[in-house]
């Protein structure tokens, strides 16, 4: 009797152990990701707008969502993260950048209007503070281990080792490479492409331009300045290969790029014949 007293409670006591161990599994897989990514800036795959997101594991996006300038909607830094049966959840902050050549390449925007004079900084720097979003993303198991975690992790967001000129668009990607100490990317073409030189080459001459229009977080942060493109005008006077060259950030460069591409030229001319040349100009953001 006593001994079936003795087998009874260790079966019972293995039972309470194996049901347990998952909820123990589950606890250490949550706080290891806390180690890794809570407080931390992280890069999404693709930009994707809105407040609410929702990836499968393979970082495939569930449902709609539009995409949006990588200054803007690209980075999340982490408030918490949380592992909840079969999907993490994570509640960040969009980390909206601005760029500063003297500080480094790219800064999040709080940062500069804390330096700011402005005596409003602090309700501008509100605004930001509140642009939350919430990313859920499923799990392949209802107990995932640390390895599952962080591979669906790594399939939404860049891992610590890779660029973001990997997934930015090509009108980044000069910008990058020059940063990176990457060799530039080599774009092909039917035609030569030649540089101005007076008396050889003449310059071309613009005959249509429209004004790039201000996005609305600059606005919002009262953010202004110039900013300069590389573009080729082709023989036909058109603009290709627009390139960023010296960005703004906070969504006014894709702007820049966007109504740069539209703009039309007399081309220059070489022994009086039209060809293509690459320049650079100048985009002006002013709200005053």
């Amino acid at each position: 009797m006593k001994h079936q007293r003795v087998t009874a409670f260790f079966a019972l006591w293995l039972f309470s152990i194996l049901i347990a161990a998952p909820a123990f599994a589950g606890n250490d897989v949550e706080d290891q990701l806390k180690s890794d990514y809570l407080g931390k800036v992280l890069t999404l795959r693709h930009f994707y707008k809105g407040d609410i997101l929702r990836f499968q594991f393979d970082g495939a996006l569930v449902g709609v969502a539009e995409v949006g300038p990588w200054t803007v909607d690209g980075q999340v830094f982490v408030k918490s993260i949380e592992v909840r049966g079969r999907a993490l959840h994570i509640l960040g902050r969009r980390v909206c950048l601005v760029f500063d050549t003297k500080a480094k390449p790219y800064r999040d925007v709080l940062e500069s209007l804390a330096e700011s004079s402005a005596k409003d900084k602090d309700k501008l720097a509100e605004a930001f503070q509140k642009k939350t979003v919430e990313i859920q993303i499923d799990l392949a198991s209802e107990h995932p281990d640390l390895n599952a975690a962080r591979s669906a992790m790594n399939a939404v967001f860049l891992e610590p080792t890779q660029s973001i000129r990997e997934i930015v668009p090509d009108f980044w990607r000069d910008y990058f490479d020059e940063i990176d100490g990457q060799p530039r990317s080599v774009r092909h073409s039917t035609e030569p492409v030649y540089f101005v030189k007076p008396g050889e080459i003449s310059p071309p001459r613009q005959t249509y331009a429209t004004n790039p229009g201000f996005s609305e977080d600059a606005r919002r942060a009262k953010y202004q300045g110039t900013m300069m493109v590389s573009l080729v005008v082709d023989a036909s006077g058109s603009a290709r290969d627009v390139a960023i060259t010296s960005p703004l950030g906070l969504g006014l460069d894709e702007n820049a790029v966007e109504s740069v591409s539209t703009w039309k030229f007399e081309p220059a001319r070489k022994n009086g014949e039209p060809v293509a040349v690459k320049i650079e100009v100048e985009v002006d953001f002013h709200l005053y």
